[in-house]
């Protein structure tokens, strides 16, 4: 009995052990054969190739400058907002008495207390 389970458990094991050396040469082929179609399809010099490519090359500059815009306007705006913010902050602490700021920020922080008290999940005991 220990045998045949020996026995299966090395078949196993060989079966393990012909699936990766399959997979690592079915890898191997699969990378030989797209560096062959990538320079087949590099030496390509026709009229649609070369269009393709220009498109291609143009697409992905827009995309990159599209990119580099959306990073910029979202920079200038949180640039903008954190200004306002800042200059409303000012005008609030000129026009509301410190002891109430206090007492707001208090009762911000109470609130928040409360807030996680009731958000923690519970833990059940057995």
């Amino acid at each position: 009995m220990e045998k045949q389970i020996l026995d299966v458990l090395n078949a196993g094991l060989g079966l393990v052990k012909s699936g990766q050396e399959g997979l690592d040469k079915a890898k191997a082929e699969f990378t030989k054969s797209f560096q062959e179609l990538a320079a087949k399809g590099a030496s390509d010099n026709s009229e649609a190739s070369v269009r393709v490519r220009e498109f291609v090359d143009k697409f992905l500059n827009e995309a990159k400058e599209l990119s580099t815009a959306a990073t910029k306007t979202y920079e200038d705006s949180r640039a903008k907002a954190l200004e306002i913010y800042s200059q409303i902050a000012e005008e609030a602490k000129k026009l509301v008495p410190a002891e109430q700021i206090e007492a707001i920020k208090a009762k911000f922080s109470e609130v928040t207390e409360t807030v996680k008290k009731t958000a923690a999940p519970t833990k059940k005991t057995a």
